[in-house]
């Protein structure tokens, strides 16, 4: 069965550094920190690789979940890719999950509105 889970999240830690640039376009890494409230709580390490020139940029990474979803405590890796063209998918892990989230399956949108961020989990256990 098919359940979601919506929480708000806040971004504690932002620290991008920069990797290389050749012909306009720049590298970087960026390690970022979260915590999330409501059906999503706890908190979350994040490792992106990003890319940006003049016309496009795009990233992708891996964030690592220790929370619980509706009340079911464990861990579990969200991969992330984004695009221009493409936009952006979040996906779980698959074989990732562990504790009483071992076996979760499934995909993230995550909203972003000034100050107000938000993740939907939309996931099988």
């Amino acid at each position: 069965m098919t359940s979601t889970a919506t929480a708000s999240f806040t971004v504690d830690q932002w620290e991008p550094q920069a990797t290389d640039e050749f012909g306009g376009t720049e590298l970087a890494r960026v390690a970022i920190a979260k915590t999330f409230t409501g059906a999503v709580e706890g908190t979350s390490k994040v490792e992106l690789l990003t890319a940006n020139n003049a016309t496009s940029r795009a990233y992708v990474g891996f964030e690592r979940l220790e929370v619980a979803v509706d009340a079911r405590k464990g861990s579990f890796v969200l991969h992330h890719t984004a695009g221009e063209d493409s936009g952006m998918t979040v996906t779980i892990l698959p074989g990732s999950g562990t504790g009483e989230l071992t076996g979760i399956t499934g995909k993230a949108d995550i909203e972003i509105d000034g100050e107000d961020h938000r993740l939907t989990l939309t996931y099988t256990l």
